[in-house]
């Protein structure tokens, strides 16, 4: 017995907590503190930036929405509010608009963003008068073959449920099938927020070390104050590279139109959320150069522009068509305007159609 306890200790023997010393006891006590401080430490970061996602930086979700609204809540001018997709974002340059730059004149913000659908523009409507904001009027971009786009809801955002709000949802849930599936992709989301959102954040905060194919902040540091995002030019070869692109991403929309009814129920819906708050609304069809038009089979478009004429006609809204001439060279694919034919379209867009409905407006009400 003698011998036993004399031998040395086994290796990798721990002593009980009752034999520890109270050096050992301290080391445990501040590992387990360490521990525990690094757990409260992470749920509190996940909590507060779930909470920021949700409340004060929606442009960390969803970029070209919330740098715009960050724009919009600098206007003291009653605003026009143009929603579209990334066609608006390239066409529609407020400052060759010609509105007086004087109190009580109307200010148009372009909210333009890119592959919104009709259900995108309803949600960005929904989204500006969460904030508090109710234009002056809102002028909606409607693209006849975009009408097409159909399914469910939520399979349409399925894929960007992380970039939702609960409001977003909330909004967004009598028009859903499965309104949990939506919830439930987002509840993942907000649960590893600096995961989820890391590409964005990373764009944000540490923009010289993303690749440069991972690179978005050109979705924000290339707006202007109204949320215009101007192209100066493009070479001839990027213009046929960028046009074959284009084309092959219409290549279903060239040869046919049927309507889809998920995109004419968001229509529908944004015209009545517009009346329900007596905001006057009209629609408008972006401009396309003439090879984008050629490019769709006979009797293609013509099909398309007169479903969204008589749905117009049905909603008693006006919607202002582009009878504007265009040429190859304003565009840089076919379908997105470079700076030059923007401020060219935008001026007669203003003063065919945006102003005089303006004037009727304030005299006939929404």
């Amino acid at each position: 017995m003698t011998t036993a306890l004399l031998s040395p200790p086994r290796v990798g023997f721990t002593p009980s907590p009752q034999c520890a010393t109270p050096a050992i006891r301290n080391r445990r006590r501040a590992a387990r503190a360490a521990i525990g401080s690094g757990l409260v430490v992470f749920v509190l970061a996940t909590l507060g930036l779930s909470i920021a996602l949700e409340t004060t930086h929606p442009e960390w979700r969803e970029p070209e929405f919330g740098h715009r609204l960050a724009l919009l809540r600098k206007q003291a001018r009653p605003v026009v509010l143009v929603i579209g997709t990334s066609r608006t974002q390239n066409a529609i340059a407020p400052d060759t608009m010609s509105f007086p730059n004087e109190a009580g004149s109307p200010r148009v913000m372009n909210f333009g963003q890119s592959a919104a659908t009709p259900l995108k523009e309803l949600l960005t409507l929904h989204r500006v008068l969460d904030e508090g904001v109710k234009p002056a009027a809102v002028v909606v971009e409607l693209f006849p073959p975009a009408l097409a786009v159909n399914g469910t809801d939520e399979a349409e955002l399925r894929d960007r449920a992380l970039r939702l709000s609960a409001n977003d949802i909330e909004h967004l849930a009598p028009l859903c099938e499965r309104p949990s599936e939506l919830w439930h992709r987002w509840l993942l989301a907000r649960a590893v927020p600096w995961h989820a959102h890391r590409q964005v954040l990373m764009n944000h905060w540490g923009t010289r070390w993303q690749p440069a194919n991972e690179r978005i902040d050109f979705q924000w540091t290339s707006l202007d104050a109204n949320g215009f995002q101007a192209t100066s030019e493009v070479s001839a070869e990027r213009r046929e590279l960028l046009t074959a692109v284009a084309r092959r991403e219409w290549a279903d929309g060239f040869i046919g139109f049927h309507p889809g009814a998920s995109s004419v129920r968001a229509v529908r819906e944004l015209v009545a959320v517009c009346r329900a708050r007596a905001i006057p609304v009209a629609f408008f069809v972006p401009p396309i150069s003439p090879g984008f038009r050629a490019a769709f089979s006979p009797g293609v478009l013509a099909t398309a522009e007169s479903y969204l004429q008589s749905l117009c006609d049905e909603l008693g809204v006006p919607v202002f068509p582009t009878t504007l001439d265009v040429t190859e060279d304003e565009f840089m694919d076919g379908h997105h305007m470079l700076k030059h034919g923007a401020e060219r379209y935008s001026r007669w867009l203003a003063d065919t159609h945006i102003k005089p409905w303006l004037a009727q407006s304030r005299r006939n009400g929404p």
